[in-house]
């Protein structure tokens, strides 16, 4: 890519600039295919390739597609029989497999991050490979590896992480997809422990099946497992199998439910073209709503040309990846409560917006918090010097500080998808705890801003918290808070609201606790109450059901008491969610997008309030996508150039 595109800026590097222009641009034409939440899911991905023979032709289509962090296993080298299929050139024979594909991948993309374990996986780096892993691809020949195969299935299996299996039989790629997140069992049952460590091939690989070889392949097979000898293997099946697995691999990062074999033969569609013929199946009902569109818009006249955009001063390109970043925080009621003041072009002041935090919350610092979360992801992106302000603890300040922007981070593209792929997940997750890598990495974050973690996991532990909870919450008596909701309530009612901040049922239906909505009601005293304390109880219960309904739950606790507090939990809170993101992992606030903690946990706090509960998240593997995620603010909404 030429430079000559990129504005310079007296005294500023173009290069971290240059990364994310180039990013943006290498996956521009994946739009209108790939959505850019999809695209978000990709740039946050780590995929794991065990095999880099017939397994290395995925890496390539993946890092074309966006994926930027691989990990590539295989103790083999190439050969001149891997080049009519294989991910090589004849001056990579004698080569390491994954050397070279590492190679090949940063010469795509140089901001890639790539792993490479030139020995391939043992058992004794097995749980390093995975641990941070979203999708495995098992390309481990099983005449080489039967056990390592079988653990590799069996631990991505306790962890709840997808495993895709390529087989090129002839002419038919096929894959075999095991999501671990809904059947955790090796190989689906379907082939034992004994015979992968005694390394019987016939019974390791029953799994397979018999129905998916194809007639034309089937005397081939039966003559190797007769009489031995080396598989025929072509090309074009090594890329299909590239080109299902590609789809397949988007697919389960999105949670979306998947066949659990994905297969295609080759030989057989071009000779019968049983696609083409659905696709002309299809062609009159098509071509009848393509016509309808058309004599529609005839109807209608002629279009209007578009109203001239008025003239906006420029972002700086760095400061715009930084801020777009920091809209995408989340904050109480998605009420995205800053400004962004812009004094030159590193610097950006982080003020609070008063009319986006009435006088009606419940909680007069929540703004803070979002702030802190808008920070966060400000330095998740940047380097540079945060300056607070030194503001009184009860007010809201003119601004909260100044952020100086030296330089992007180095892996701002994937730090940029999973600010993309974060959001909050309110249904089912997987009660598989915390990976040791990303339960360190949690703790190491919360110690450096001085933060208390305590972490309540497997099922005895979310058991008891949930129980407390529940009690604690029936004994309690539900708060009405109806100004502060109808404020809510009257700030989507106009057009420019629902676009910038969505409707507010998202958020009190979305947040599935019945309580809030009993709130929203017009003077909730009287023939009401009970009504009330009857969605108290219901929502209480189902408070303790998703503390049950996970992999683990995160409490940060410290003080909260004045403003630079709460940006701190702010910031605190970003980090964890986004590591959590990074891993593989969906995460929820409870009690609201921060809300209020819980009555047992909020029940024991320092003294002087040194040790209140700062957020609380439940955490875990997801198995679906969020139905709805909240409206964002237009960035230019939110900016103020300060002359």
């Amino acid at each position: 890519m030429s430079t000559e595109h990129i504005p310079s800026i007296p005294g500023q590097d173009p290069a971290d600039v240059r990364v994310v222009t180039a990013g943006a641009e290498a996956v521009s034409r994946n739009q209108e295919i790939v959505s850019e939440r999809e695209q978000a899911a990709l740039r946050a991905a780590t995929v794991l390739v065990a095999g880099c023979g017939g397994g290395g032709v995925v890496v390539e289509p993946l890092a074309r597609l966006g994926v930027l962090r691989f990990r590539l296993a295989d103790p083999d080298v190439f050969d001149v029989s891997n080049l009519n299929r294989q991910a090589c050139a004849l001056a990579d024979v004698g080569r390491s497999k994954p050397l070279v594909l590492a190679d090949r991948v940063r010469a795509i993309n140089p901001a890639a991050e790539v792993t490479a374990y030139p020995e391939g996986l043992t058992l004794e780096n097995l749980d390093e490979a995975l641990d941070g892993a979203h999708i495995v691809f098992d390309g481990v020949d099983p005449s080489m590896s039967a056990w390592v195969k079988y653990q590799l299935h069996e631990r991505a299996a306790r962890r709840g992480i997808p495993v895709v299996a390529g087989m090129d039989f002839g002419g038919k790629p096929t894959l075999y997809v095991f999501d671990y997140r809904r059947r955790p069992v090796p190989f689906y049952g379907r082939a034992s422990a004994e015979a992968h460590r005694e390394n019987r091939l016939w019974e390791s690989m029953r799994w397979t099946g018999r129905t998916q070889v194809p007639s034309d392949y089937l005397p081939i097979q039966a003559d190797r497992f007769a009489n031995g000898g080396t598989w025929p293997q072509i090309g074009y099946c090594v890329l299909g199998l590239a080109t299902l697995t590609t789809r397949t691999v988007l697919d389960l990062l999105m949670n979306r439910r998947t066949r659990h074999i994905v297969t295609v033969d080759v030989h057989a569609a071009v000779m019968s073209r049983p696609a083409a013929l659905a696709h002309h199946a299809r062609m009159p009902l098509e071509l009848a709503r393509t016509l309808w569109a058309v004599r529609a818009a005839r109807r209608g006249g002629p279009r209007r040309p578009p109203a001239a955009a008025a003239d906006v001063r420029p972002l700086p390109e760095r400061l715009a990846s930084v801020l777009d970043g920091a809209r995408r925080a989340p904050s109480p009621y998605n009420t995205q409560p800053w400004r962004f003041e812009l004094l030159d072009d590193r610097t950006v002041r982080l003020a609070p917006d008063p009319a986006r935090w009435p006088a009606a919350a419940p909680d007069p610092l929540g703004w803070a918090e979002g702030l802190g979360c808008a920070l966060g992801a400000m330095t998740y992106l940047a380097h540079g010097h945060w300056e607070a302000h030194p503001a009184g603890s009860d007010a809201m300040p003119s601004f909260a500080g100044l952020f100086r922007c030296d330089r992007l981070r180095e892996d701002v593209l994937p730090r940029q998808g999973a600010l993309g792929l974060r959001a909050t997940h309110r249904d089912r997750l997987l009660r598989t705890p915390l990976d040791g890598t990303t339960a360190k990495r949690v703790e190491l974050l919360c110690a450096e801003r001085d933060i208390a973690l305590e972490t309540f996991s497997g099922s005895a532990a979310l058991g008891r918290l949930a129980r407390t909870e529940l009690d604690a919450s029936l004994s309690t008596h539900p708060t009405d808070d109806t100004e502060w909701w109808t404020w809510l309530q009257d700030r989507a009612r106009t057009e420019p609201g629902r676009r910038s901040f969505g409707d507010p049922r998202d958020l009190l239906g979305g947040s599935a606790s019945p309580a809030y909505l009993a709130r929203a009601l017009p003077g909730a005293g009287g023939p009401l109450r009970p009504v009330l304390r009857s969605l108290a109880v219901r929502a209480a219960r189902e408070r303790a059901r998703r503390l049950r309904d996970c992999g683990a739950v995160l409490v940060l606790r410290g003080p909260r008491r004045t403003v630079a507090d709460r940006l701190r939990a702010g910031v605190a809170l970003m980090r964890v969610w986004l590591a959590l993101t990074e891993a593989g992992y969906a995460a929820q606030p409870l009690w609201g997008e921060f809300g209020r903690p819980g009555p047992a946990l909020a029940r024991h706090t320092g003294p002087a309030g040194d040790d209140e509960v700062l957020a609380v998240l439940r955490t875990g593997r997801a198995t679906s996508t969020p139905v709805r995620r909240a409206v964002r603010s237009p960035l230019d909404d939110s900016v103020r150039w300060m002359e």
